[in-house]
């Protein structure tokens, strides 16, 4: 599943985001297992952890990690920031 990042979206957006899979995960809902199991689809049982979110909503936006992710949404902060001047 490749979703689009929202206009405006920020890094506490997505931190937001990732914590709130992470949740998810740790309660074992359908939902975010699923999520988890389609990057991963050999994954068995395993630990929950924020990395892992992380991982999870960056594929979901179509980037390879959660540094390029969080480097595009922090650059596209900025321009915004810079175009208001």
């Amino acid at each position: 599943m490749c979703r689009s990042l929202p206009s405006g979206t920020t890094l506490h957006d997505i931190r937001k985001e990732a914590r709130d899979l992470l949740d998810a995960l740790l309660r074992r809902e359908d939902t975010a297992l699923n999520r988890y199991r389609s990057f991963d689809p050999f994954a068995g049982r395993f630990e929950a952890r924020l990395d892992e979110a992380q991982y999870i909503i960056a594929r979901e936006y179509g980037y390879r990690s959660w540094r390029r992710l969080a480097e595009r949404v922090k650059g596209a902060g900025k321009a915004t920031t810079m175009r208001a001047h």
